[in-house]
């Protein structure tokens, strides 16, 4: 069912991990305040909402008895919130429905920051029992324990490579077009030099484990050979090419055109794509949708543009991302110290998350939930 007038809050998931857990301590009192959390939230009118990036993260654990514990606790919940679009029967959503929904909403007439979320969150926002959420059969979700595990490694990948650029992108098409692809030999002590900037920056992300990082790099290098133009192909072509891959109209890709903004709209456009299936849209419908109005586009971008810069970039960062939009989907967000912080740096530099977004809390242990101090 829709929900009507909730006062959702989004748990961080250490705070899922930390509730679920309890539930089994050896420790009578901890086992005791844990049982009794769900109706102690109930009373003040609060739901949590569980998202897949949540369910990722408490099915990951090493301890296969662990994540059959949590998922057990899970169904046994008498009322969540999760996210669902219409259509879709069971699974719990991600920030693809987020997107996807908020795209609907956009596509239907709905101008601005605030119309496009109020229409996602009737689009997107559920309750109802443990069960209904994620399922009935928990060994479902023992099986794709395997695949969860996998994605660390493609996440740890993102996370600490992402920011690594082939070019400078603050320059325009024009001024780019005027280059030329290196020789083979020029490419060769190219490619040595991205490589050892992928580990260095790989390393960050693997807390120092060099075999992990050179793997990572290995792989970002895999990735750049396949997407190598022929030999005889200009700069201009090989922008084009790669643009045009993400979604970008030739007509768009104009000389005056500066790179880093292109390649905002191509990364747009190629998330658009992604989540075209889902919205019942074709891809040049959805190309219409303005960046710039949906939610969670501004929120990520002042996030990004004035959070902290990050001595690390640990896997967990392309989860926090991925859950920090939903605070324009709920009434209390919980976070990390670190992302806390983020928010409150974005809410003074960028007055679009003005109203845009509800309160950001947070604290140790599953108890913050109630609202006391953290």
């Amino acid at each position: 069912m829709t929900l009507l007038a909730p006062r959702l809050i989004a748990p961080d998931s250490s705070h899922w991990a930390n509730w679920l857990d309890a539930t089994r301590s050896p420790d009578l009192d901890r086992r005791s305040r844990a049982a009794s959390l769900h109706a102690r939230l109930v009373e003040q009118g609060r739901i949590p909402l569980l998202s897949w990036h949540h369910l990722e993260e408490l099915l990951g654990h090493e301890d296969p008895e662990r994540a059959r514990a949590r998922m057990s606790a899970l169904q046994q919940l008498p009322m969540i919130g999760w996210l669902r679009l219409p259509g879709e029967e069971a699974g719990l959503g991600s920030i693809a429905q987020v997107l996807a929904a908020e795209a609907i909403a956009a596509s239907e007439g709905n101008c601005g920051l605030f119309a496009i979320r109020d229409r996602a969150r009737t689009l997107l926002l559920r309750t109802g029992t443990g069960r209904q959420a994620v399922g009935e059969h928990g060994w479902v979700w023992d099986a794709i324990r395997p695949v969860l595990r996998a994605r660390r490694d493609s996440s740890a990948m993102v996370a600490a490579l992402g920011p690594l650029r082939s070019f400078d992108e603050s320059k325009t098409i024009g001024e780019l077009a005027k280059g030329s692809i290196a020789s083979p030999e020029r490419m060769r002590v190219q490619f040595g030099a991205i490589r050892a900037a992928a580990v260095e920056q790989a390393l960050r992300g693997t807390d120092g484990d060099r075999a992990r990082a050179e793997a990572m790099a290995d792989a970002f290098m895999q990735r750049v050979l396949a997407m190598m133009p022929p030999p005889g192909t200009s700069v201009r072509e090989l922008l084009v090419v790669t643009l045009t891959g993400q979604g970008v109209d030739v007509a768009e890709i104009r000389d005056d055109c500066v790179l880093a903004d292109l390649s905002r709209l191509g990364m747009f456009r190629s998330q658009l794509k992604a989540v075209a299936s889902l919205t019942g849209q074709p891809f040049e419908t959805l190309k219409q949708v303005p960046m710039d109005e949906l939610p969670s586009r501004v929120i990520g971008e002042a996030l990004r543009m004035h959070g902290q810069p990050r001595e690390k970039l640990p896997a967990s960062d392309v989860n926090d991302a991925h859950l920090a939009v939903l605070a324009a989907y709920c009434d209390v967000l919980y976070v990390d110290k670190r992302t806390a912080e983020d928010f409150r740096q974005a809410r003074q530099k960028d007055s679009r998350l003005d109203g845009l977004i509800g309160e950001i809390a947070k604290g140790a242990d599953f108890e913050v939930l109630l609202g006391v101090a953290g």
